[in-house]
């Protein structure tokens, strides 16, 4: 192996990294490196200096030897890269996976965990938390690493359940496909972010923006305040913190950031609550700017000690600052297909970011005035189909109360002609007229009938006399 070694150095071949076969071997992604041009002095083929072991022998026989396949080199295909076709990713699940507690234990222990996860569309946490829930031990940390080299641990075996349970495990929904932009709108942006790739943070701040501007004053003000207080308790409380220099930087970067956006025509203030705003085409575009934090474990001071309950951890989970900025758009309906977060990290700073922050916001201007004007059209659509509605509501109604008044006159026609067969029997009946009941003789009295049926009649006065009774039904007639 020292032998090998000695010549792959010699003639300047790069070796496998520390751990790569153990990453291929579990489906990690590994990366060849290239093979450089030969050194001087190297002369090939390569013959490996065998004295010791009686004899010379040629690399590839070594290689056949030891099964290894040649070194691939960029642009040029080995004997079997072309008899090797290559295999087409496998599908990503869409259905759900249904499965025992035994079988998810057995595969848990046969498959590492991200693997396996890929398999039933979800993350190696989420198949994690499905097993903890479901009370399947599954392989602690750097088992498979010891189980390459035959020194895994003993399984843990799988306790036992109250019951049979069937595991559902749903794969994750993709995130949608990004949306293009218009053409004319996806020019526009690439215009202002080659005008703002010069674009240059000041190393001081000599005539601040207006709103960079009332931030330092107001920053003055209270400190001026805190100055005149007596009371040496209050002074401390209304003192404001001195700027780090996180904020200092902050202040450069915004103050580049908002006299670049009012160079392409917007307008950059300050709103409620620590909120600005940008606006772009007569619409705002609302944003924050804050920087990242970081969670970190810390040890307990000798008070959290005192008063730690047993079994607590002895660490705190605090957050902590990394003085790396982020712009965030609030906007609620921001247009899809736009960036709407910038975070700066050591290999892009902020500074590196504002031409396309510039670009998205002025990008962002006509699309937000496309997306108002949609809303304003759906709505007055809205409006217009209430309206509809209503008056559909509205003749429903009134041609139900007709239907109903026609009814009631059918139904009193009904009763009218019982009351004049009525009338017709008393004029038969032999019975004196000139008999008085109540100061009106019988004969008075059947005309004080005839009278009222005439009037109560609605047939008497014709059919369009019916029809337009009818027709002064409203959907008010009728109050129930």
């Amino acid at each position: 192996m020292a032998v090998l070694t000695t010549l792959l150095r010699r003639a300047d071949i790069p070796t496998p990294p520390a751990g790569y076969w153990m990453r291929k071997e579990f489906g990690k992604p590994v990366e060849q490196p290239s093979l450089p041009p030969t050194p001087s002095g190297c002369v090939e083929p390569l013959i490996w200096n065998t004295e010791r072991r009686g004899g010379n022998r040629h690399l590839e026989q070594i290689k056949t030897e030891l099964k290894v396949a040649p070194v691939a080199r960029p642009g040029v295909q080995t004997p079997d890269s072309e008899n090797k076709t290559p295999q087409p990713p496998k599908p990503r699940p869409s259905k759900p996976t249904t499965m025992t507690r035994e079988d998810l234990y057995d595969a848990v222990w046969t498959t590492p965990m991200s693997r396996l996860a890929e398999e039933y569309g979800i993350s190696g946490n989420g198949l994690a938390k499905i097993c903890g829930r479901e009370e399947i031990p599954y392989p602690p940390r750097g088992y498979w690493a010891k189980h390459a080299v035959g020194k895994a641990p003993k399984q843990i075996p799988l306790p036992k359940s109250d019951g049979a349970r069937t595991i559902v495990i749903r794969p994750t929904p993709l995130p949608p496909p990004p949306i293009e932009l218009p053409p004319e709108i996806k020019q526009q942006a690439d215009r202002t972010r080659a005008g703002a790739t010069g674009l240059a943070v000041p190393e001081r701040l000599v005539r601040p923006h207006a709103v960079i501007a009332s931030w330092l004053t107001e920053h003055e003000e209270k400190k001026r305040r805190a100055r005149q207080e007596r009371d040496p308790w209050r002074r401390d409380l209304y003192r404001p913190s001195e700027f780090t220099e996180t904020d200092r930087r902050k202040h450069r970067i915004l103050d580049a950031l908002f006299k670049a956006v009012e160079r392409q025509g917007g307008k950059v203030r300050q709103e409620e609550r620590g909120m600005l705003s940008a606006e772009v085409s007569g619409e705002k575009v609302e944003f924050q700017v804050r920087e990242k934090q970081k969670q970190e474990r810390r040890p307990l001071t000798e008070d959290e000690k005192q008063w730690r309950s047993p079994g607590e951890k002895n660490w705190k989970q605090e957050l902590f600052s990394t003085g790396r900025l982020v712009i965030e758009v609030k906007t609620w309906q921001w247009p899809a297909g736009l960036s709407r977060q910038w975070i700066e990290s050591e290999k892009q700073p902020m500074d590196t970011m504002l031409p396309d922050i510039v670009a998205t916001f002025v990008a962002a201007g006509p699309l937000l005035v496309q997306q108002r004007k949609d809303r304003e059209a759906a709505e007055r659509e809205r409006q217009l189909a209430e309206q509809r509605r209503y008056e559909e509501e509205r003749r429903r109604k009134r041609d139900a109360n007709r239907w109903r008044r026609f009814k009631e006159m059918a139904q009193d026609w009904r009763e009218l002609a019982t009351v004049r067969d009525f009338l017709a029997t008393l004029r038969s009946m032999n019975v004196d007229p000139s008999t008085e009941i109540e100061g009106q003789s019988v004969a008075e009295w059947i005309a004080w009938g005839d009278n009222w049926l005439q009037r109560a009649d609605p047939t008497v006065n014709g059919v369009d006399i019916v029809f337009r009774q009818i027709a002064a039904i409203t959907d008010w007639t009728y109050r129930d």
